[in-house]
């Protein structure tokens, strides 16, 4: 989903049991294209828990949305806030959109990216545990 949808994604109840990843991509990015095919799109359609939402940051447009502040940015200021410089990344995000642990650099080892995606997806998870705990 777009970074347009940020806010939504964000905002979900902890009955859904989701965590949110970002992806810092490209249009022009083959290594985000396979990454998105082979990791992320599976894991957001496994039955699974928690689920995965994954937001994309897509450096090439140019159009604003809200952060969960209410301020406005673009993915590109995004990026460069959080000190991404590299496309693919992928971060777990916080209720800020701010990630939670590393991000994920490139997609390089197809053979291990699956167990250090799920790495992260724990990470976000005990935060959300965590922070929506009355």
């Amino acid at each position: 989903m777009s970074a347009q949808r940020l806010r939504w994604a964000l905002s979900q109840p902890p009955e859904a049991q989701v965590v949110v990843a970002g992806i810092y991509t490209s249009a022009r990015c083959p290594w985000c294209i396979a990454l998105k095919k082979e990791q992320l799109g599976p894991r957001t359609k496994a039955q699974t828990v928690p689920g995965l939402i994954v937001v994309e940051f897509d450096i090439d447009d140019e159009a604003s949305f809200f952060m969960p502040d209410g301020s406005r940015t673009t993915a590109r200021d995004w990026g460069k806030r959080h000190g991404l410089k590299l496309t693919p990344t992928v971060a777990m995000l916080d209720h800020l959109a701010k990630p939670l642990a590393e991000p994920l650099v490139g997609y390089g080892s197809r053979d291990f990216y699956a167990s250090y995606l799920e790495q992260q997806i724990e990470i976000a998870q005990r935060f959300w545990q965590n922070r929506k705990r009355p």
